[in-house]
């Protein structure tokens, strides 16, 4: 015991005085900088990004548009005013693509995400969207994904009659509903076929989203990232490697089951088989070589894993704030009753999903509130670059830039001061004006969910369309209130709505 705390001294030692001596190395000096001793105290101290940056980054960057920020053991440019986020995603030649695998070799991240297609640049992007791209915006079936949100919502009300008074947990089923939807969609799996295999996923893909590093871990590696390449030197220095070998062996292994011949279809029922789906597609262009394994498995992973984290988190949001307003939760609703009669439901067209303005205006305000992916450095320069009219010392070539989602998200000098409340109406109040005010906000860098420009993602209007399947089986089946009697704990991982696991009362409709 009295090594480790030695151990735990020398650490602390050792990171306070090699961050010392980085403050006159600034890549922004014209912006202000956060003290690296800050970003390590939040980290020791197990804050969210979310309540990091409202502590410590939200009173500088509001004011100046961006910082200097300690980060992987580097100096890094983080934007959060519009103008500037707009320089970074329109300059692409200059501020260019890069991932984990170069900032962070070592690390349990670049080891899950390897080269992507998220965080590719040039002529091997090109090649990744060649491939990628026809799977993510073909036209889908809906009636698999309504079956699934169909089924969320049995599932939760079944739940809850066999624990009657009490509150149910819906985090444990919407993870449950974002696997199934994504092995539908993406790996051609019906849920039938994955029923024996989701357990061992759910877990896998829990335990990554709660972080893949201890305490320790982090402090040190935040510091000097490089020492990931030795895990021996740590205390349970193998423990992120464990979590994402466990995940990625997961994904592999539906990945492999698609590749199988599905059982044969009865005479009367259509064969389930569809290779324009993203793994068959990934699975040709592996066979004739047009990837290699590595960039396979690379792109396989990132994508299932910002996909399922990406809409189960949304939809917990939109949940959660329509749980604290009951009022804006029966508009909805009755919204949905409306326009979606009941001869309509069981086979509603996007186009009708479309003509809710309240609907996609739940959706967007969610994605704004609650962004997923709420920041991520992950451009460098290729050139010394200004950043801003009012700057006058460029950033050096290779400096990392990233941006804020959630920052400019809830900027009032951005979306007024209500910027940090749950308003669907600030989106408009008919279909056009919700649509012009959505891509208005994207262009202008002012909207993020889906980052913008020439890089916006390939699959947003499938989310979007997941998203609003998933709140329409919801609210005709389905009423739901906060449990009084449930004591909540506050999330230290990620943006989660606020608290969790979130415990409802729920009633049938």
């Amino acid at each position: 015991m009295f090594f480790i705390a030695v151990f735990i001294l020398a650490v602390c030692l050792a990171v306070i005085s090699y961050t010392l001596t980085t403050l006159n190395n600034l890549p922004a000096p014209d912006f202000p900088a956060i003290p690296p001793w800050q970003t390590l105290y939040d980290i020791v101290a197990g804050l969210s990004r979310a309540e990091s940056y409202d502590r410590r980054i939200r009173p500088i960057i509001e004011k100046h548009g961006a910082v200097n920020l300690w980060h992987a053991g580097r100096w890094v440019v983080l934007v959060a005013r519009p103008e500037l986020v707009t320089q970074v995603f329109r300059n692409d030649e200059i501020f260019i693509k890069g991932g984990n695998i170069q900032k962070i070799p070592y690390s349990a991240f670049a080891r899950i995400f390897g080269v992507n297609i998220i965080d590719s640049h040039g002529p091997l992007h090109d090649s990744f969207t060649e491939i990628i791209k026809p799977s993510l915006q073909r036209r889908f079936d809906l009636d698999p994904l309504r079956s699934s949100s169909k089924q969320l919502a049995q599932s939760l009300l079944l739940q809850q009659g066999c624990q009657p008074g009490s509150g149910v947990e819906i985090q444990h089923l919407t993870l449950d509903w974002a696997i199934e939807v994504f092995a539908e969609s993406f790996l051609d799996l019906s849920p039938d076929r994955i029923a024996e295999h989701r357990p061992g996923v759910h877990e896998a893909m829990h335990r990554f989203v709660s972080g893949v590093s201890t305490k320790l871990q982090a402090l040190v590696y935040s510091v000097f990232p490089g020492l990931e390449r030795w895990p021996w030197l740590m205390p349970s220095g193998d423990y992120g490697i464990r979590i994402v070998d466990t995940l990625e062996a997961r994904i592999r292994n539906l990945a492999e089951i698609a590749s199988q011949d599905p059982s044969p279809a009865a005479p009367h029922q259509p064969s389930h088989y569809d290779n324009e789906k993203l793994v068959h597609r990934l699975r040709r262009a592996l066979e004739r070589g047009d990837i290699s394994e590595d960039h396979f498995r690379g792109n396989l992973n990132q994508l299932f894993i910002a996909a399922v984290e990406n809409i189960d988190i949304v939809l917990n949001s939109a949940m959660w704030e329509l749980e604290k307003n009951p009022t804006l939760q029966d508009r909805l609703r009755q919204e949905v009753l409306a326009l979606l009669p009941a001869n309509q439901q069981a086979g509603y067209a996007e186009s009708e999903l479309d003509a809710l303005p309240l609907l996609t205006a739940t959706v967007y305000e969610a994605l704004r509130l609650y962004p997923p992916l709420i920041n991520l450095i992950n451009r460098s320069t290729t050139e010394p670059v200004c950043l801003g009219s009012a700057s006058n010392r460029p950033l050096p070539t290779g400096t990392w830039v990233g941006w804020h989602a959630y920052g400019t998200h809830t900027d009032p000098g951005v979306w007024g001061p209500s910027a940090r409340e749950f308003d669907p109406d600030r989106w408009g109040s008919d279909p056009v004006s919700i649509r012009n005010t959505f891509r208005s906000m994207q262009v202008k860098g002012k909207y993020l969910p889906f980052t913008t420009h020439a890089r916006r993602c390939l699959a947003s209007k499938f989310a979007i369309t997941v998203l609003k399947i998933a709140l329409c089986e919801m609210l005709v089946a389905v009423e739901w209130q906060r449990d009084p009697e449930y004591k909540f704990e506050l999330v230290k991982v990620g943006l989660r709505p606020g608290f969790g696991p979130e415990r409802w009362l729920l009633s049938i409709v």
